[in-house]
């Protein structure tokens, strides 16, 4: 499932908080809060919006820290 992670952290371009988009083996919302309350770090596979063919293409693996996610929302498609 994919998921809308937001970070309590600066980006990469200077923005005060950090979105990543990341696809999980969680079902639902509830089991990937489960995932999040057992876990130090879990992996995602991060993708990013191709702004010409408005494509989502993975990026690879990216560990996050549950410690530094403010918010998380099901990524929907808009």
């Amino acid at each position: 499932m994919r998921f809308l992670f937001t970070m309590n952290m600066p980006s990469h371009k200077g923005n005060l908080v950090h979105q990543v988009i990341g696809d999980h083996d969680a079902q639902s919302i509830e089991e990937l809060v489960s995932v999040l309350s057992q876990s130090d770090f879990f992996v995602v596979d991060e993708v990013y919006k191709n702004d010409e063919t408005h494509q989502f293409n993975s990026v690879g693996q990216t560990v996050l820290n549950p410690l530094f996610i403010g918010k998380v929302r099901e990524f929907i498609r808009r």
